[in-house]
């Protein structure tokens, strides 16, 4: 395709309109018979494509006298320069109105999916062609963060194309990954990865994602191809689920990082704590002040989101800290 005609395609030209305007354009004056001999077509369709062209102010009819459907009638190509600077303009405006009238679409949109009891705040899927495209949907509207839930089978260097354009487009990833299946290439692959935050959690309930704490997937199986899911919009249901996600996102293990993310003197200050001992023994145990443990002990507790010395020792213990 020429790069004009090409150029020309987006202005909503009934189909062979376009060819017929660079031909006028690159004879300057000619008949509709020209016209018609140039492009292919018969009198009558090229007739028709003039007559738009006019009522458009693209061409001009050099015989105003001429009748219609004349195959001698002459044409003459208007000044592309100004004419389609008009056209554009009006194609410009026109999408201006659509975006304009999108939010009004979208609450009818809205209106379709309530019930008497108000709108529902999840659809359920049941082909793996809906969780797929429910699952690109989201990824292709997500603005700022997508919260994922991942599990095996993991392939190694493999990144989903949808999931690179999300990346690419400076939206941030955090991922729990299930350790079982979690193979060292697989880990490095997502530790290599711009934009990605893995974790390691060992008891990840489904697969799934939130896309800015707004809407979410979540399967309703194990299988590989998830054919059961779904799709949650905002609600407490959905903020329930961005606290689960959070809560296990707080517990997980950095891939590729220590599990604790603690330097040697917070190990051994968790390491006394949990034992029960108060702040002036571990401080003297360690030979720091106490008010450095008391320092440390609450950058513990807040790592730990442990409300009292006992939990951050249930906590660390748990966790295998200590």
């Amino acid at each position: 395709m020429p790069r004009e005609l090409s150029a020309l395609s987006g202005l909503g030209m009934p189909d062979g309109t376009e060819a017929l305007y660079l031909a006028l354009l690159n004879r300057g004056t000619a008949t509709t018979s020209d016209l018609a001999h140039d492009t292919g077509r018969t009198i009558e369709s090229t007739t028709t494509l003039l007559d738009w062209l006019r009522a458009n102010g693209l061409a001009l009819r050099a015989n105003v006298l001429a009748t219609a459907g004349d195959s001698g009638a002459g044409w003459s190509a208007a000044d592309p320069d100004r004419a389609l600077r008009a056209l554009v303009l009006k194609h410009e405006t026109e999408l201006l109105q659509v975006r304009g009238s999108l939010p009004h679409l979208h609450e009818a949109y809205r209106r379709s999916r309530r019930t008497d009891r108000g709108e529902r705040p999840f659809d359920q899927l049941d082909a793996w062609e809906d969780v797929g495209h429910r699952y690109h949907q989201l990824l292709r509207d997500a603005r700022d963060e997508i919260l994922m839930w991942d599990t095996a089978p993991y392939v190694a260097g493999e990144t989903g194309s949808m999931e690179k354009q999300t990346l690419q487009r400076g939206v941030t990833f955090r991922q729990l990954c299930d350790p079982d299946g979690l193979t060292p290439e697989v880990s490095a692959q997502r530790a290599s990865i711009g934009g990605l935050r893995a974790r390691i959690h060992p008891d990840l309930p489904f697969r799934g994602a939130i896309a800015d704490r707004t809407t979410a997937v979540i399967t309703l199986d194990h299988e590989p191809q998830n054919a059961k899911a779904l799709h949650l919009r905002s609600s407490p249901l959905l903020d329930g689920l961005v606290m689960l996600f959070e809560t296990s996102w707080s517990r997980a293990v950095p891939i590729g990082g220590d599990p604790t993310g603690l330097n040697e003197e917070e190990r051994e200050v968790m390491t006394l704590l949990a034992a029960g001992m108060k702040d002036e023994a571990i401080a003297r145990q360690l030979g720091i002040t106490t008010r450095t443990v008391r320092r440390r002990v609450q950058h513990l507790l807040a790592a730990l989101q442990a409300k009292s010395r006992f939990h951050a020792g249930v906590e660390a213990t748990r966790r295998g800290w200590v």
